[in-house]
């Protein structure tokens, strides 16, 4: 599944976490939670509350997208 991202929208309390976790192991890829908007902010020097905002906003991938296409995660 090299190159696909999925994303699963959530809503406190709504249990997406243990979705997110059951369906990475299912299909045998990485799952990441909080510490991709951390190592995003991190590679490229924006603040994480910026890196945050933006993931939350954006279509078609966004930063996440670009950041996966360019290899750096």
């Amino acid at each position: 599944m090299s190159g696909k991202i999925i994303t699963i929208s959530r809503q406190f309390g709504s249990g997406g976490r243990s979705i997110g976790e059951m369906t990475a192991k299912k299909l045998g890829i990485k799952q990441y939670g909080r510490e991709i908007i951390e190592q995003i902010a991190e590679r490229s020097g924006f603040a994480e509350e910026y890196v945050s905002e933006q993931s939350e906003s954006v279509k078609e991938g966004g930063l996440f997208g670009a950041f996966a296409a360019s290899g750096l995660l």
